[in-house]
């Protein structure tokens, strides 16, 4: 089973990892969707008895991708923050540490869950609200109104795998010859189940890397 898929699109390749993102060679740029950092501060807060093991896996796993790809631009479309309430001390303060072993520039096209967030400089953020790179545009939420190929997340697209009685809900990603949704970096997230439309394919997250269905 393979680890990462190419896949060229307007005549760019990009590499779907197995790990959830995205990684646009040419332009050494990594794409992520949807990290939702500080969740398990706000599962907390809520009476919800969470470690922060699921935050610090995220984020090695990200350190990891950026090690393993030359990235200059991580360009997050949307929900780095789970809750502007998130931002404890301890969050700031791996993340600041994070940027400093990861000093690559860091885009965030602002989801609904970050609209109200003053983000810490020690991030070293650029904020934007729409991102486009020639034919592409980087959203957190697809716009059908827009012209040219799209990526974006906002849904945590799922796709649900039979077999018999059993049955399997696995983060995806769905690309479409007009847009991409992202998986949601997060693994402490739910999502929304996709069924394929007519030209359609769906890259299905398992434990050791993608499995390709199309339509």
């Amino acid at each position: 089973m393979e680890t990462s898929l190419v896949r060229t699109i307007h005549e760019e390749e990009f590499i779907f990892d197995c790990r959830r993102i995205i990684y646009w060679p040419r332009r050494k740029i990594m794409l992520a969707a949807d990290l939702h950092w500080g969740k398990t501060n706000y599962l907390r807060n809520h009476g919800i008895a969470i470690t922060d093991k699921v935050f610090e896996a995220d984020l090695n796993r990200l350190s990891h991708c950026l090690a393993d790809y030359e990235t200059t631009s991580l360009i997050v479309l949307g929900d780095l923050i789970h809750h502007e309430k998130s931002l404890s001390r301890g969050l700031i303060a791996k993340v600041a540490n994070f940027r400093e072993e990861n000093p690559c520039e860091l885009v965030l096209v602002k989801g609904n869950h970050d609209r109200y967030t003053d983000f810490p400089e020690s991030w070293g953020i650029v904020e934007e609200k729409d991102f486009k790179i020639g034919h592409f545009s980087f959203l957190h939420e697809h716009n059908p109104q827009l012209t040219g190929f799209q990526f974006s997340g906002h849904i945590h697209p799922m796709m649900r795998l039979r077999a018999g009685v059993d049955e399997l809900r696995l983060p995806s990603f769905i690309l479409d010859k007009e847009f991409c949704l992202l998986p949601a970096f997060s693994h402490l997230t739910g999502g929304q189940d996709i069924k394929l439309e007519k030209g359609q394919s769906a890259f299905v997250l398992l434990d050791e890397g993608l499995d390709v269905f199309e339509r």
